[in-house]
């Protein structure tokens, strides 16, 4: 559960919105996506990303879509890094090993243990990560090189969608 913390909305002094100076905000926060405020004149960004609604239709449709853009966002986008970072932090410490964080990884995300190929494939990843991590001269190798493994599970099609 995250830590309880005053609401982002702006105080009612200083409202002074109008026809011609309409509301218009984005706050940012790690809740679900079903808590996001939603205005009528302007559409979320990350759910513009993955083709939300539009919230001026009364009873809006989603498409399904799939882009690039939507797959990027898992590998680029800030609030992703710091929750992979936190979830590889996790595992750091609740695994001994690299075989056990990979399955443990697995298991959380993916409700199933890697298979053979797929803990080769991390393995390999991992270890390529880290030796170009050293190479920029960047530190905290292990954290690092297991959040951005940790980034690819998100995108993953078998993460994304439930069959």
């Amino acid at each position: 559960s995250a830590p309880a913390k005053e609401h982002p909305f702006p105080s009612p002094v200083s409202w002074g919105f109008s026809q011609h100076a309409p509301f218009s905000a984005v706050y940012d926060h790690d809740k679900r996506s079903v808590y996001l405020m939603t205005q009528r004149l302007k559409r979320h960004p990350y759910l513009a990303l993955f083709d939300g609604a539009d919230p001026n239709a009364t009873t809006a449709d989603r498409l399904s879509t799939t882009v690039p853009t939507q797959a990027l966002y898992f590998l680029n986008d800030p609030f992703v890094h710091a929750k992979s970072m936190k979830w590889a932090r996790r595992l750091l410490t609740h695994a001994p090993d690299e075989k056990n964080r990979i399955e443990l990884a697995w298991q959380q995300s993916m409700g199933r243990l890697p298979g053979n190929d797929e803990l080769l494939e991390a393995n390999e990843f991992l270890a390529a990560y880290r030796v170009e991590l050293k190479s920029n001269g960047l530190d905290d190798l292990e954290t690092r090189a297991l959040a951005a493994y940790l980034r690819s599970l998100f995108g993953s099609n078998e993460f994304l969608h439930v069959d």
